[in-house]
């Protein structure tokens, strides 16, 4: 898959967010501290073959994007609190259309992928996924009472992450960074 990497200090910010959430209202398992990161593109299984066409790519698409600066705020619930499934932190709008606009030179550049980008993009961090709900209204009080917002950061540069899944959760391992464009 291909990320937006976030800070140490922000993982752990994002984190402990779930200490807000009762645990007798929803069965969940929470996203490790340093599994935490914004999902541009997921790329599914990838044959070795195609990793230099894709490198290029994201390289590409990387030189043509400044950095910026982004924060965090709110939190939700995909794809609703009817039927709950993750919980999200989302972006500040400020931040919102770089990540959206990467998102969607990347998604263009890929096309020799046949990735599945039909379901429109929602710049957000999972931190939580819902395996069953308890109680929906003590699930969704206490979402909704959570205020969250993070200083801005900068984001630098696009990763691309190989992702192998573990008997204890995935084990996310970069492969590849690419730059964006400083500002000057």
């Amino acid at each position: 898959f291909i990320a937006l990497e976030i800070p140490e200090n922000v993982q752990r910010d994002v984190y402990l967010l779930n200490e807000n959430i009762p645990s007798d209202s929803a069965r969940i398992k929470w996203v490790k501290k340093e599994n935490i990161h914004l999902t541009l593109l997921f790329l599914g299984e990838i044959v070795e073959d195609a990793l230099p066409q894709i490198k290029e790519s994201i390289s590409t698409v990387a030189g043509k994007h400044n950095s910026f600066s982004m924060s965090l705020q709110n939190i939700g619930v995909f794809p609703n609190f009817r039927r709950p499934r993750v919980i999200w932190v989302g972006v500040s709008p400020e931040s919102k259309d770089s990540i959206v606009n990467i998102e969607g030179d990347l998604a263009n550049a890929l096309t020799f992928l046949r990735l599945d980008t039909r379901k429109g993009f929602t710049p957000h961090i999972t931190f939580g996924r819902i395996k069953s709900v308890y109680n929906s209204t003590s699930l969704k009080m206490s979402i909704e009472s959570i205020s969250f917002n993070t200083e801005l950061f900068p984001v630098k540069e696009i990763t691309l992450f190989k992702s192998v899944l573990k008997p204890d959760g995935a084990v996310y391992t970069p492969i590849s960074k690419f730059p964006l464009q400083p500002i000057n």
